[in-house]
């Protein structure tokens, strides 16, 4: 699971090719190929990378 920490989203490592096609077709945006989120441009964590416990915080800010 890839996580942008500005925006507060994630998004299944299965779903990102299908999102990538997707947004390169409908709007040229190319910015998921290189892992970087394509409203704000922040670099994606790999949250399968993170520490343990890394990962609970995610999505506590829209809770």
């Amino acid at each position: 699971m890839y996580y942008c920490p500005k925006c507060d989203r994630t998004i299944p490592k299965e779903r990102l090719e299908q999102a990538d096609r997707e947004l390169r077709q409908q709007f040229g945006i190319t910015k998921l190929s290189s892992l970087r989120c394509p409203v704000c441009d922040t670099e994606f964590i790999d949250l399968e990378k993170c520490k343990e416990g890394g990962a609970e915080n995610v999505g506590k800010s829209r809770k």
